[in-house]
């Protein structure tokens, strides 16, 4: 079912006030660009869906992505800069997993809805 949608017009029935009281801060909308623009690299996305379930090392997201790690680890310090990812250190390794928790869920409902559209 559809949802019904307010109408809203400079010439009647405005509903400025409600619209403006529900967006959000410049703040949160400034930090909700920088991790839309750092989902818009084709590379850094799909390191995000290969650590949905896994916590991988720097190397191995290399072999992974089949690129040379000083490119992985300049895309994963990217992710890390804007708080989407964080690592760990295991002796000389550092290992990767996703750190916020809300794009994981977005990546997640894009996994639901990809498999729902190939009817799985």
């Amino acid at each position: 079912m559809q949802k019904k949608l307010i109408r809203s017009c400079c010439e009647g029935t405005s509903h400025l006030d409600e619209i403006i009281k529900i967006l959000p801060k410049d703040e949160e909308l400034l930090q909700t660009s920088y991790i839309f623009k750092a989902l818009g690299d084709k590379t850094r996305l799909k390191i995000l869906f290969a650590l949905i379930d896994y916590e991988i090392c720097v190397g191995e997201m290399a072999r992974i992505l089949n690129l040379p790690q000083p490119q992985v680890s300049h895309q994963l310090k990217i992710l890390r800069e804007k708080n989407i990812v964080k690592f760990k250190k295991d002796k000389k390794m550092s290992f990767y997993s996703i750190k916020n928790k809300q794009v994981e869920n977005i990546l997640k409902l894009i996994l639901k809805i990809k498999s729902i559209e190939k009817g799985l």
